[in-house]
């Protein structure tokens, strides 16, 4: 079943993910989710703790779990999306 939302999960993850973050969490997907609910149809019509589950294992499947590292809270609902070192993103060289 979450195969069917892992399109609009991860539509709904990086549209809530800002520029700069490397981690997302559940709530901020539940909170784009709320904000756009005419961009996710499947997600809003079903219930909050279902949504959360879809979530949870959809984004299990996608990306790294955050609290997999050492001294991280192992309840959080944190994925790292991005690298923290982007390499697409290099400074440009001073001048």
């Amino acid at each position: 079943m979450k195969a069917r939302y892992q399109p609009e999960i991860r539509r709904a993850a990086l549209a809530a993910l800002r520029p700069e973050d490397t981690l997302i969490s559940r709530q901020r997907i539940e909170d784009e989710i709320d904000l756009h609910p005419d961009q996710y149809p499947g997600l809003i019509g079903r219930s909050r703790t279902g949504r959360r589950r879809i979530i949870t294992l959809a984004m299990n499947e996608m990306f790294s779990c955050w609290s997999k590292r050492s001294g991280v809270n192992p309840s959080s609902f944190v994925w790292e999306v991005k690298a923290e070192h982007d390499p697409t993103t290099e400074p440009e060289d001073e001048q």
